[in-house]
């Protein structure tokens, strides 16, 4: 069934309203005027037409009827009206405007092509997702062009776990100012309508978009309108990128204020263009030497590499505790109360080479090789479960002959603290996670695109650990809030699982603690050793 988003007003935050405000918005030829933006000022009272021009707007009780009510679309003069003016008559007429932009062509002279932004989609991606309930909402980003620039498409990725049969969104382009949007750079509405996901391409040819004298644009979307799937599920998200510059827009209504973010959605547009001779060539976004995302993987392998040139994961002193179906590698390092230190999916022992030396001058720090992972066999073939991990880590405690342990967990090895916590609750002292989630959800969608891209590579080896991660953990909340041990949580500023998930977790648990370290991502361990581990050391000895 069609849902007319636009028919519904959007209101957050707000509880009480005095009346409903319905009507129409059409120009003066009695043609309806589509996706109109309305906006009771900076509230967040606000909604759009519908596709015939229709709206109801909900004004909250305590809102001045003096105050105003703006409708704007392109194309045509903007309109402000108190809510008393349309409370006597909310049919509602707009001008068109005489020229929107200006348009300039080029005579006598040869344009060339390009295309600016991200071409390819890249391995790690995050998103940026888009509410069915709010059609006001814009997100989007900057782009530089050149001095004469005309637009033939613009091309954007729609996440693949995307769930839905049709959308429409709305095309917003504007004119930048501060390195924000500005002013509308469109004479009428740009409206596209997909039912796929993956790469989209708006052709802007018919609209003549020629663009001269400025150096930036400003492109949004909105998502308008939608078709569920049949079961009523959506889902509809824009696949992005890390970069170090803040090119992401957000704006909840046409009347809000403009946020910024680090990054870029996976999109590009294809121009024509003339460039002055002293005019400077506009770089590549897909460049490797200022791609964050690279910037980060490279971290990361470099990190691998250092740790596999220390003794962590190959010590002469390490032993195998033999299980029914696999044989577990640790190590002990220090004394004092036992640490267990738990990796990540597809990691070791040696991951952990920036904390142990830290840790083991205050506990006797107990690292084990996951089952299938480091030096630890496994001879099973079911699925792997965090239970089965649990139960691992049950019977190495057993045979060490331990009765109260501590816990640190890194990612999946988080995941699997809170599975044994849940389950033998009087064994453990304190529990500490770092980056870890209770459902597949928690990660961000486009990290999970990535695993399920993988399952599909041959030279994938352990295919189990990314079933592993697409399918598992279920963890309830409920679960979580029966714990009462003393649980540390940790995630980077910047990490794949998604701060909301984070937060649910630390809100679960009965008086457990947050740390979200800034400027971090993930591998917050490799990247800031020094905090985590006297944050560690801190909780562990309070």
């Amino acid at each position: 069934m069609k849902i007319a988003l636009a028919l519904c007003a959007v209101l957050l935050g707000l509880s009480m309203y005095s009346q409903k405000i319905s009507g129409a918005v059409t120009n003066e030829n009695e043609e309806p005027v589509s996706y109109c933006s309305i906006s009771l000022g900076n509230e967040k009272a606000s909604t759009i037409t519908d596709v015939n021009g229709m709206y109801s707007l909900e004004v909250p009780d305590n809102t001045n009827k003096n105050g105003a009510i703006i409708f704007e679309s392109n194309g045509y003069d903007s309109k402000k009206l108190t809510i008393n003016e349309i409370t006597r008559n909310p049919n509602i007429k707009l001008n068109k405007k005489t020229y929107a932009i200006q348009e300039i062509n080029l005579t006598g002279k040869k344009t060339k092509n390009e295309v600016i932004g991200t071409e390819r989609r890249p391995m790690l991606t995050f998103s940026k997702m888009f509410d069915q309930n709010i059609p006001t909402i814009e997100q989007g980003q900057i782009f530089t062009i050149y001095n004469w620039t005309k637009l033939n498409s613009y091309n954007f990725y729609i996440i693949p776990s995307s769930k839905f049969k049709e959308i429409t969104l709305k095309l917003n382009i504007y004119t930048v100012k501060n390195d924000l949007p500005y002013q509308s750079a469109l004479n009428e509405n740009i409206v596209f309508t997909t039912s796929t996901t993956g790469w989209q391409s708006i052709d802007l040819r018919k609209y003549n978009l020629i663009y001269t004298g400025i150096d930036k644009l400003g492109i949004t979307l909105q998502l308008v309108n939608h078709i569920s799937q049949d079961n009523g599920e959506f889902v509809f998200g824009i696949s992005a990128r890390k970069t170090l510059s803040n090119d992401l827009l957000y704006r909840y209504q046409s009347q809000g204020s403009w946020e910024v973010s680090k990054g870029s959605f996976i999109s590009n547009i294809d121009i024509n263009y003339s460039k002055d001779k002293n005019e400077k060539g506009i770089e590549k976004m897909d460049k490797n030497d200022t791609n964050t995302e690279n910037e980060e993987l490279i971290n990361y392998y470099k990190n691998k590499e250092k740790a596999k040139k220390t003794i962590y994961g190959q010590n002469k002193n390490g032993r195998f505790i033999d299980l029914k179906n696999a044989k577990i590698y640790y190590e002990e390092y220090g004394s004092g109360d036992p640490l267990f230190l738990l990796h990540g999916n597809n990691g070791s022992i040696s991951d952990f080479y920036k904390q142990i030396p830290d840790l083991a001058r205050h506990f006797k720090v107990i690292a084990l090789d996951t089952r299938g992972q480091g030096k630890s066999t496994d001879l099973s073939t079911e699925n792997y479960t965090y239970e089965t991990f649990s139960d691992d880590l049950l019977a190495i405690i057993q045979e060490l002959k331990l009765k109260k342990v501590n816990i640190l967990g890194w990612s999946d090895g988080g995941n699997t603290g809170l599975t044994f916590t849940i389950k033998h609750p009087d064994m453990v002292n304190h529990l500490i996670v770092i980056g870890a989630n209770i459902t597949p959800e928690g990660i961000d969608p486009g990290m999970m695109e990535t695993f399920r891209r993988q399952m599909n590579d041959k030279e994938i080896y352990n295919k189990r650990l990314l079933q592993l991660m697409i399918e598992q953990p279920q963890i309830s909340t409920e679960q979580l809030n029966n714990i009462k041990t003393p649980v540390l949580i940790i995630a980077g500023s910047h990490d794949v699982i998604k701060e909301e998930h984070t937060r649910l977790i630390n809100n679960s648990i009965p008086d457990s603690k947050l740390v979200i370290v800034p400027d971090a991502t993930h591998y917050v361990p490799f990247e800031q050793p020094d905090s985590i581990n006297k944050t560690v050391i801190d909780f562990l000895k309070q």
